[in-house]
């Protein structure tokens, strides 16, 4: 197997096949520096598809034509997170490109029996990702404005210029309405794929989860995909607790790690703290927990993970969660 690491910028393609000694001048990120690529890897590397293995990091949009190229020309890719690449290859000094791709390329083929090719997650998947970002973009926007405008009218009282509370509050009016318009298109981008759209009936019905949540985990699960169980999940978006120990001496707390989504970690935070108000059975664990003396984000972890369990479990069944009826 050929191990080809592949940095990616905005601009240029930078690539090194594992055990070259020659690390090739870069190449347009477009379709013509695509083909540029596709041309090295037949002279220098295998003319067979099966034998080599592209590896690149996770770099948002700038993977998304050269992903879509590959899949086309039957060419195999994986995608790692750029942290779990760089903590793999030891102590670096400087950084560029070219080292950053004979970086990936190393990385790739100490990994390689564990990385299993990859496909594009899908155009509608795309689209949907793209509208919630704009429109969480938006949300940011109209609580910025709001802070402002409550913090200025109680410092300056009725010293306050008229003229800009009146642009504030005309600026949130249009943005309130550019939310809700954005919300109907991410609506009708699921009601175009069945596959989400199944998906997204089956998260809302858990306690807890409501929409920003219920697209928040398709996207980030790449429709349920990505995961094999909620165990990896519960991982990813650190909310799965471990243990920091070692030999005799250190005894530390067990606890959970920073490195997560925590963007999913805290949409799960506000949805164990609804499903406790209205799911009977979450409220009755969290009760009881609390009683016991643990501390309340540890409850609300635990209450967090039992969410997460629903989730893969509807998903995997194919059949909504079903409260049940209270004693």
């Amino acid at each position: 197997m050929h191990i080809i690491g592949v940095d990616i910028s905005k601009k240029t393609l930078d690539y090194h096949c594992y055990g070259h000694c020659i690390t090739p001048a870069p190449v347009s990120n477009n379709v013509k520096g695509y083909r540029q690529f596709q041309k090295w890897i037949k002279l220098k590397v295998s003319r067979e598809k099966s034998e080599v293995l592209i590896v690149m990091e996770y770099t948002g949009i700038y993977t998304y034509n050269i992903e879509r190229f590959l899949e086309q020309q039957g060419w195999k890719y994986v995608k790692r997170p750029a942290l779990d690449i760089k903590r793999s290859t030891g102590m670096q000094r400087g950084k560029n490109d070219k080292a950053d791709a004979r970086m990936i390329s190393k990385y790739g083929w100490m990994n390689k029996e564990i990385l299993k090719p990859m496909k594009p997650v899908s155009d509608k998947l795309v689209e949907l990702q793209q509208l919630m970002t704009y429109r969480d973009k938006l949300v940011a926007n109209k609580a910025s404005h709001q802070a402002r405008l409550k913090e200025l009218e109680e410092q300056m009282g009725t010293k306050f210029n008229g003229k800009i509370s009146q642009s504030a509050r005309y600026i949130m009016d249009v943005l309130t309405v550019e939310i809700k318009e954005l919300q109907e298109a991410i609506e009708e981008c699921l009601a175009t794929d069945e596959s989400l759209q199944t998906n997204y009936d089956l998260l809302i019905s858990i306690r807890g989860i409501g929409f920003v949540t219920a697209v928040a985990l398709l996207i980030a699960t790449e429709n349920f995909t990505r995961f094999d169980n909620h165990r990896k999940f519960a991982c990813y978006c650190g909310v799965a607790p471990f243990t920091h120990t070692s030999g005799t001496s250190i005894r530390g707390k067990t606890r959970v790690s920073h490195l997560a989504n925590k963007k999913i970690k805290s949409l799960l935070t506000l949805a164990a703290f609804t499903a406790i108000r209205y799911d009977a059975d979450l409220k009755n664990k969290f009760e009881q927990k609390r009683k016991e003396g643990k501390p309340l984000m540890n409850v609300i972890n635990i209450i967090r993970a039992k969410l997460i369990e629903r989730i893969f479990t509807v998903i995997n069944r194919q059949t909504p969660y079903i409260l049940k009826a209270a004693a």
